[in-house]
């Protein structure tokens, strides 16, 4: 348990292959917004939604029983 297959892209298999790949997917689009706009504040905020988001589905997953 902990470590990333190539396949958990697809469904992570582990909580931290979810956490790993949600920031990763998060930086994209927070980064993808901040070339749109220009706007540091409007970057701020969609990364710090993402990563709440993505710990929070995480803890409930993870509470639920999924992985």
């Amino acid at each position: 348990m902990g470590f990333l297959n190539w396949y958990d892209w697809i469904t992570p298999t582990n909580p931290y292959a979810s956490i790993f790949f949600g920031v990763i997917f998060t930086l994209i689009i927070a980064s993808m917004i901040w070339f749109d706009t220009k706007e540091i504040r409007t970057s701020v905020i969609a990364l710090s939604t993402g990563i709440g988001v993505t710990l929070i589905g995480v803890f409930i997953l993870n509470l639920i029983g999924y992985y």
